[in-house]
């Protein structure tokens, strides 16, 4: 090789070095800097994380609240109405075991006030200008040890175990606003009307299943419940209650029910109209009943509690329901 030609290479490698030492300290971090982590320094801060949706933002922070001494108990949300009202009450009775103060995200307390009044757990905005200690979080009450720390629970927490320990406060916590208790209360009335009997025993029916049949499938290889687990159901309370019983059926598929629920009974009333979404209107009238016939979901558990009967139960192996019957008395599982 010529003194020339090595000269050249010699060049050529310099270039290309400088070239890479210009790419990487110049280029890629246009490209490859990642936006800094926000900061959350106050509680306010972290309240939108447990949400699935963007909260709007206050222009203040609230100081309505004094900022807890010690650690919190808060939850993150997931699901609809159902799951919601077990993420609150799994809020309200971890504070209740631990002593910690409890707080919601306002999106959890946004859809539980379209239906509840007087609400005993504050939204986390009212102490979002406190500062934020999340060190010594933990995600279970059963590794709680000191009072400093703050106890996050997971979207979808289901505690019966520890709920239903307070089963009559709870049930007394979630009280309807009056225009859902005066429809609930209206439906009663109607039934004993068409009926002409004053002597009813009235048993709530959630029929769920537009959602849940795929899910059944997949995650339990099972298929919807059937005209004949309702039938027997049914038949169960009318053998029980001789005088008399009207079934109020709430689902998320009314023409279903009316199909194949209904036909030739005329004790068989479908509630819950096509088209027409109203959990918290489904949910009142279920508790206004004495006594609960329920297949799946946490609605109908919810339904099926705040009535505080009997409650005949869809058979699902290792469901949140089926442990709600082994600590209810008056549960009764049913396939």
């Amino acid at each position: 090789m010529t003194r020339l030609n090595q000269n050249l290479l010699v060049l050529s490698i310099f270039c290309a070095m400088c070239t890479i030492v210009f790419v990487h300290l110049f280029i890629f971090p246009v490209y490859q800097a990642q936006p800094k982590k926000k900061v959350m320094k106050y509680l306010g801060d972290y309240e939108q994380s447990l949400c699935t949706y963007n909260l709007k933002l206050s222009r203040t922070r609230s100081g309505r609240y004094h900022c807890p001494k010690d650690g919190i108990v808060t939850v993150s949300q997931g699901g609809r109405l159902g799951n919601q009202m077990w993420e609150y009450a799994s809020v309200w009775a971890v504070a209740r075991r631990t002593g910690l103060e409890p707080y919601v995200p306002r999106c959890i307390r946004k859809v539980l006030d379209e239906i509840f009044d007087d609400l005993s757990i504050p939204p986390l905005f009212y102490v979002s200008h406190c500062p934020a200690k999340w060190d010594g979080i933990i995600k279970s009450p059963d590794w709680w040890m000191y009072t400093n720390q703050s106890i996050l629970l997971p979207r979808f927490s289901i505690l019966p175990e520890l709920v239903l320990s307070w089963v009559d406060d709870i049930r007394h916590e979630f009280k309807f606003k009056k225009k859902y208790a005066d429809a609930s209360q209206n439906v009663l009335r109607t039934a004993t009307q068409l009926m002409n009997n004053s002597n009813l025993t009235f048993v709530g029916v959630h029929v769920r299943r537009t959602d849940y049949r795929q899910y059944l499938w997949r995650t339990r290889k099972m298929n919807l419940a059937g005209p004949e687990y309702f039938h027997n159901a049914m038949g169960y309370f009318r053998e029980r209650y001789r005088s008399g019983v009207a079934f109020l059926v709430v689902s998320d598929d009314p023409s279903w029910c009316r199909h194949n629920l209904v036909k030739d009974h005329t004790d068989v009333f479908v509630v819950s109209k096509a088209g027409v979404i109203s959990p918290g209107q489904d949910l009142a009238t279920m508790a206004a009943c004495n006594h609960s016939i329920i297949d799946y979901g946490t609605f109908g558990v919810w339904g099926a509690i705040l009535a505080s009967g009997e409650t005949i139960l869809y058979n699902i192996t290792k469901h949140s329901s089926v442990r709600v019957s082994e600590l209810l008395p008056n549960w009764h599982i049913m396939s």
